[in-house]
């Protein structure tokens, strides 16, 4: 009887006996199988874009759901001309711009480059030099020689803050050989989402409402305390799995995208809580700048367009009168009706809606772009308009809803760049 009794409860036992086992062959499975993840979890799985995302850092001038998260008054400080630039630690020059310094002596066996525009230059820059500086060599004037290429960009710069920054270190004596201007997103887009609601003065620098305030509110520090925080904690997860075995792991992957995207959401949350309290704040002219009162949007927009064609100008004629040769292009948008075949899988990252009004500023703004791209060409502008290189390409080109790119992207468009810059001083050889 003692026997039967304890064969009956070996019985019962052996079904918990068994589950650790059930458990690690439906992780080895899931691990094994990407599909099977996603469908464990009820929702795609896409391990490519999720390595693509963890080798990408997140804190500093990139985007958090589709808002650059430029850290205002901690990464950034005032600069007396150029409006404001970065902290130099890290990656950042003594100057707070990416890239070599710009005031670098010039020298017959380098070739002395400067890149104009924001967070899009930015990222070409750190994803696609290498491969711009390649074609580059391909110009019979830059044969042998070294470059250095100095960055007057960062997150959220527009006309004329480019044009201010080159004209303040030729100032200085810089040297240059070829400048590069990539740009046209912010300058249509920004003064509208960004300063208008404000009524902050188009041409300030975007957010000068928040640079300029002597003294912030006290909600305004908490929720940039908050999303300063946010932007350190997913950076530092970020670092911690990327420097981990557990890289290759999909479902370590998953647990940290899962993640990753709640802190994106929540930091979208505090930039609409930010925008808020910032309309509810009182203004001077410090923050504002004149005062504009705008009634017909559409000539606003073309204002803004006319602005980015005379700032082009001028960086022409600045770049020749120092004997450099002046490019500009036009950046791709995924906006830009017509532009590329976006799938429902990019359409899901670049598509995706939010509280900005970037589609309906690109929409309405970027023919006047392409139409004053045109005026430039007249004038002698070697002006490139690049909205059209993803014409036919159907992989996933746009890492946002906003305007930047995956690194295939930036490396497509730094080909077209040195294609274009190639034959045009070939061209002007003859």
């Amino acid at each position: 009887m003692a026997s039967r009794r304890r064969r009956s409860r070996r019985d019962r036992r052996s079904p918990w006996r068994a589950t650790p086992l059930v458990l690690l062959l439906c992780l080895a499975a899931a691990e094994a199988s990407p599909w099977l993840l996603g469908w464990s979890i009820g929702r795609p799985y896409d391990r490519a874009a999720t390595v693509d995302a963890l080798g990408t850092a997140v804190a500093v001038d990139t985007t958090q759901a589709g808002r650059p998260a430029e850290e205002y008054l901690g990464d950034h400080y005032l600069h007396p001309y150029l409006g404001y630039v970065s902290v130099p630690l890290n990656d950042r020059n003594r100057f707070g711009l990416p890239g070599a310094d710009p005031l670098h002596p010039g020298a017959p066996d380098t070739v002395n480059v400067v890149l104009l525009g924001g967070s899009v230059a930015m990222g070409l820059h750190t994803f696609a030099e290498e491969r711009l500086l390649r074609g580059l060599q391909r110009v019979p004037a830059f044969r042998g020689k070294a470059f250095r290429v100095a960055v007057l960009a960062l997150g959220g710069y527009k006309q004329p803050q480019p044009l201010q920054a080159l004209s303040w270190f030729l100032a200085q004596g810089a040297h240059v050989d070829l400048v590069l201007a990539l740009d046209g997103f912010n300058d249509i887009v920004l003064p509208v989402c960004d300063n208008l609601p404000f009524g902050i003065h188009p041409n300030y620098p975007r957010h000068w409402n928040m640079y300029a305030r002597k003294r912030l509110d006290p909600k305004v520090q908490r929720i940039l305390a908050q999303r300063l925080a946010i932007g350190e904690r997913r950076e530092e997860r970020r670092q911690r799995l990327a420097a981990s075995p557990l890289r290759r792991s999909n479902i370590a992957l998953l647990l940290w995208r899962t993640r990753d995207q709640r802190d994106a959401a929540e930091l979208a949350e505090l930039e609409q809580r930010l925008r808020t309290t910032l309309e509810n704040a009182g203004a001077d002219l410090q923050v504002t700048g004149p005062v504009r009162t705008v009634t017909d949007t559409a000539a606003y927009r073309a204002e803004q367009a006319d602005l980015w064609m005379r700032s082009s100008l001028q960086v022409k004629a600045l770049a020749e009168a120092n004997g450099a040769v002046y490019f500009h292009f036009l950046q791709p948008n995924q906006y830009v009706p017509g532009a590329k075949p976006i799938g429902p899988k990019e359409a899901a990252v670049a598509l995706a809606e939010g509280p900005f009004c970037y589609r309906e500023a690109v929409e309405q703004g970027y023919p006047l772009l392409i139409e004053r791209g045109l005026r430039l060409r007249s004038a002698g502008v070697a002006f490139h308009d690049l909205t059209g290189i993803f014409r036919t390409e159907v992989r996933a080109m746009y890492s946002d809803n906003c305007c930047h790119f995956t690194t295939p992207g930036y490396l497509r468009i730094a080909d077209a760049m040195a294609e274009a810059v190639v034959d045009g001083m070939k061209e002007a050889s003859r």
